[in-house]
């Protein structure tokens, strides 16, 4: 019951702080608020007084000498105590309406005050303990400079603890479960006595106009008290400063300390309010920039906010990888441009101004290309087209065989079979890169390796058989063409035989499994048949100077010339042409000519030798 409220005729409620009283002069000191942020304002109030006027506490049992109260009013704390468990004023069961509590008539011409302590009792206890429910069944603290014969409101105390001016006489509205309100405690209301009021001879009365019966809606009073002041100074001081209110900047906590003071008894009363005052929190961080689209910007808190801060980030399109409260955070921003972040920090209801910064994001190529064919047989020729957006200034290929390049759209051959990785690097100017390999992107086959025999590469009409053969790898198909319009698709050894002598190119063509070709040729020669002269003249005019055998020069040949009695005069392994007749005599000589790869053709005939033509 010692806390006090200091409520004005508006009803505006100013918290009270303990008042030490010096012999009859108090003073309460006031702050609103009492926790501020650094810088913010702060408004003190005081009300106090010298010298009581008036003081009743109903310790004695009665209403007072001179007080008039309605018949029946009890003095047995019959609803529990008050905080210092002295006797109060009840207005129960037995009391009648209209109940009141009537003052004599007091000087309080002047600035003086009226306080006291005041409950309800709480809505459907036991009588005679029954609270006040509906909003006319009220008090209402009332003056009257006429004695009594009008009275004047100061204050009405609607059952839901809201102070009005005024009765507004609203019947049937209530209030509702649980019934507890600011008036079913003991507390002090002060009020300042109005200017109307402020004459030689004013009395004042607490009034209840109207109940639900006799047995309900119950109320009390203690220590009701009038302080009017006398010649009075009242300061304010912090340490060595004198300050004159109202309002106060304080940096840091404070009290500060009100001080009344009687000029003329000497009679004098302090009392303090203390002011919590907070920090105000900066909202400082630090930024990574600039990035990629594809990395991550680290944001720190630097500020100096309490880990119990509120943090309120505003990241900018960022998302948020990772971090909480204070951070650090990670963000990443899926596209290129100035963003922007800002951070405000509340700590202990202080809010710091907001911080401002931003980050510049570029964008990080997405790596693509394209080859103009995948696979193919050795060796490969291929063209690499970059489709990397945005567009680079860097290039940097791995073709998987160990060659780069720093071209943007290269052309590589592939010499040797095998599955290759092809990577891309691709810089932007800004510095933001990307990667890209596919794997076992080229693939390249390995080609055969054609070449072709022939056996014999020469020989005649008269055997016009010829062996062809290949030791070609990597085969899975021959196609040979004679070059006498036939063709055979025989692997790997075939016979082709002539029908006609001439000379042919024969051509071999493998192709694998994977559809890689190589090619070979060779050349054969099928000659005529041998034709053979029979008469020589040596004359040396260059007519018929040698035994000479047509077609016969080119094969494998034997000539042997027998005299008419048989004896061998001339022999020769690959005759070419060339025997004169030597020094044997005109006539007629016998001659074998074998010719043929195995000498397996055979001629006979003559020849005649004629010196004289």
């Amino acid at each position: 019951m010692k806390k006090n409220l200091i409520i004005s005729l508006l009803g505006v409620l100013f918290t009270i702080f303990f008042v030490e009283t010096n012999a009859q002069c108090t003073i309460t000191a006031d702050a609103y608020p009492t926790t501020v942020c650094v810088g913010d304002p702060v408004t003190l109030t005081s009300a106090g007084a010298c010298g009581y006027l008036m003081y009743n506490d109903f310790n004695n049992g009665t209403p007072g000498a001179g007080w008039v109260a309605t018949t029946g009013v009890d003095f047995s704390n019959p609803c529990n105590p008050t905080a210092d468990g002295t006797i109060y004023l009840w207005m129960g069961s037995a009391v009648p309406i209209p109940r009141t509590l009537t003052t004599i008539d007091f000087n309080v011409d002047g600035a003086c005050e009226i306080s006291f302590d005041m409950k309800y009792a709480i809505q459907s206890q036991s009588s005679p303990c029954e609270g006040i429910d509906e909003y006319n069944e009220g008090v209402s603290l009332q003056y009257s400079v006429n004695a009594g014969g009008t009275w004047v409101d100061i204050a009405y105390f609607q059952p839901d603890g809201v102070i009005l001016t005024t009765n507004p006489g609203t019947s049937g509205t209530c209030i509702s479960s649980p019934y507890i309100t600011p008036f079913t405690s003991w507390d002090t209301y002060t009020f300042p006595v109005p200017l109307a009021a402020q004459t030689p001879s004013t009395r004042f009365r607490w009034i209840q106009l109207d109940y639900s019966s006799q047995s309900n809606d119950h109320w009390g009073l203690d220590n009701i008290e009038i302080v009017c002041p006398s010649n009075v100074q009242i300061s304010w001081d912090h340490g060595p400063t004198v300050f004159d209110p109202p309002t106060v900047y304080p940096t840091g906590d404070t009290t500060y300390v009100v001080t009344i003071l009687d000029t003329v008894s000497g009679q004098w009363a302090t009392d303090s309010v203390f002011i919590d005052v907070k920090p105000i929190p900066t909202s400082d961080f630090t930024v990574e920039s600039p990035i990629c689209t594809d990395e991550l910007s680290t944001i720190e808190y630097t500020g100096t906010g309490s880990s119990a801060s509120t943090f309120n980030w505003l990241f900018s399109g960022g998302t948020i990888v990772s971090g909480s409260g204070p951070g650090p955070y990670e963000l990443q921003w899926p596209v290129g441009g100035l963003m922007y972040i800002s951070l405000e920090v509340t700590d202990s209801g202080c809010t710091s101004p907001v911080t401002y910064d931003s980050v510049l994001v570029y964008t990080a190529p997405n790596v693509d290309f394209l080859a103009d064919v995948q696979d193919g047989c050795e060796p490969l020729d291929v063209q690499f087209t970059d489709n990397s957006f945005p567009a680079g200034s860097i290039w940097d290929w791995s073709f998987g065989d160990g060659n780069t390049s720093a071209d943007q759209n290269p052309f590589h051959t592939y010499s040797n079979a095998g599955l290759y990785d092809v990577t891309l690097i691709v810089q932007t100017a800004e510095g933001c890169d990307d990667t890209l390999t596919m794997s076992n992107y080229i693939e390249v086959y390995p080609s055969p390796v054609a070449n072709i025999s022939a056996d014999p590469t020469e020989t005649t009409i008269v055997s016009p058989e010829i062996d062809f053969s290949s030791t070609s790898t990597n085969v899975n198909t021959w196609y040979w063409e004679f070059g006498d319009g036939t063709n055979s698709s025989d692997p790997p050894v075939v016979t082709h035989e002539y029908t006609t002598d001439g000379l042919f190119t024969v051509w071999l063509y493998v192709e694998s499994a994977n559809g890689c070709r190589d090619s070979a040729y060779v050349n054969v020669e099928i000659l005529a048949e041998p034709y053979f002269y029979n008469i020589i003249t040596p004359n040396g005019d260059g007519r018929n100077d040698t035994y000479t055998v047509e077609n016969g020069e080119r094969l494998h040949n034997q000539l042997t010339v027998f005299n008419r009695w048989g004896k061998k005069i001339f022999e020769a392994i690959d005759y070419d042409n060339s025997w004169d007749g030597g020094d044997f005599a005109d006539g007629t000589y016998y001659v074998i000519y074998l010719y043929g790869n195995e000498l397996e053709n055979e001629y006979h005939g003559t020849v005649t030798i004629i010196r004289g033509m």
